[in-house]
């Protein structure tokens, strides 16, 4: 007969922040149920269980030499690595000098133009969407459904950047879409930027800022061997609409000099291109809504009676939709990141892919390569 370890709650005890959690956790060291406690103390058995997951990863954090501090409510307000200032509060000047020395390390020496593979056909517009990347995101399988960090989700990232670039045509130009969420947050206080909601994130702000840089780097450089030129959008989300535009400049710097490569960093929410009769429109997908688009696009755009293939692209919902208003195909596109605890206790499930189009300048779309979650990790296994 088998049995099952009892969980130790009066070992999260000392990390418990607020009364409620201690008094939550209490009542479960006794040896009451999850249900039990919930009917005790007159809440829904998920706030315990939401108790029990946050403590147990503050307490993670803090065994792991990182500290962190918490407002009343039990959410992190603050964080910082043991020994590294003054009553362990880091400051904001220490946070600037981070990101700053974060973006120094990268861009020491510039790109500079290399020599362009021979591509004959100009025909063909390759582009590459790159859906919520959500990098230093902070994932736990026993909450959610597999472990997830900073470290993974870049491999995952360049590894479906091999993939996909190996299976498209060589062309004249690619663009890469980046969809916007590309970070989970915004800055060093671990929350969304509107309704200030606490999020998980893995690692420090400035590390996950400098790793962001590094993925997009690697797109473009691994690009650089089919295609003549790069180009490159990447457009805020809700998650992050102050540090996509670092990301933006930091790329735009490190290739000033580099003329096969064009970084699109205006600060508008829609971005339009137009190639032959095609018309593509890119956008997050929270502002302005995608049921939209179309007339947006209409009104914006001079190119639009002379486009016989009008796209627009958006992130944001995870989940694969598409509909067609006004002659506009309007297509969200997937994350190749898993989802973290608020999207799998608010019942979100999607696949995990990322996607390549390829369109003709005369014909409209004409390829589309798909390289879901499990081929990307498999084939680098050699699976």
């Amino acid at each position: 007969m088998a049995f099952t370890k009892e969980p130790d709650y009066a070992g999260l005890l000392p990390y418990c922040i607020t009364e409620k959690e201690t008094a939550y956790i209490r009542t479960l060291s006794e040896g009451n149920s999850q249900a039990a406690a919930a009917l005790e103390h007159d809440v829904a058995r998920p706030t315990i269980a939401d108790t029990i997951y946050r403590i147990r990863l503050r307490k993670k954090k803090q065994q792991s030499g990182q500290s962190t501090l918490y407002n009343e409510a039990g959410s992190p307000s603050a964080t910082w690595v043991k020994g590294q200032s003054q009553k362990g509060q880091r400051s904001a000047q220490e946070v600037i000098d981070d990101t700053v020395s974060a973006f120094n390390e990268k861009v020491k020496s510039r790109s500079v133009s290399t020599k362009a593979p021979k591509v004959k056909n100009k025909d063909l517009l390759a582009c590459i969407c790159i859906g919520d990347a959500h990098l230093g995101m902070l994932s736990w399988e026993e909450k959610a459904r597999e472990d997830f960090d900073l470290k993974i989700g870049c491999k995952d990232l360049t590894d479906a950047a091999d993939r996909i670039i190996d299976a498209i045509p060589s062309t004249h130009e690619i663009l890469i879409a980046q969809l916007g969420d590309f970070y989970h947050i915004d800055d060093s206080l671990n929350q969304t930027p509107a309704n200030k909601n606490p999020l998980d994130a893995d690692s420090r702000f400035s590390k996950i800022i400098k790793s962001g840089i590094y993925v997009l780097r690697y797109f473009i450089e691994k690009a650089l061997t089919k295609h003549k030129i790069v180009r490159v959008r990447n457009v805020a989300g809700n998650h992050d609409p102050h540090s996509h535009v670092a990301l933006s400049c930091a790329l735009a710097t490190f290739y000033d000099s580099n003329k096969r490569v064009i970084i699109e960093d205006s600060p508008k929410a829609m971005y339009y291109y137009a190639f032959g009769k095609n018309l593509i429109g890119i956008t997050h997908g929270h502002m302005p809504k995608p049921d939209k688009l179309p007339a947006i696009m209409a009104v914006d755009c001079p190119e639009w009676a002379e486009s016989d293939f009008k796209y627009c692209w958006h992130g944001h919902i995870h989940t694969k939709r598409s509909f067609e208003a006004m002659q506009v195909i309007v297509e969200s596109f997937r994350t190749l990141a898993p989802g973290d605890a608020w999207t799998i206790d608010s019942g979100y499930r999607a696949g995990r892919e990322i996607q390549a189009i390829i369109l003709h300048k005369d014909y409209g779309e004409i390829e589309r390569h798909t390289a879901g979650i499990r081929r990307v990790r498999n084939e680098k296994k050699g699976l």
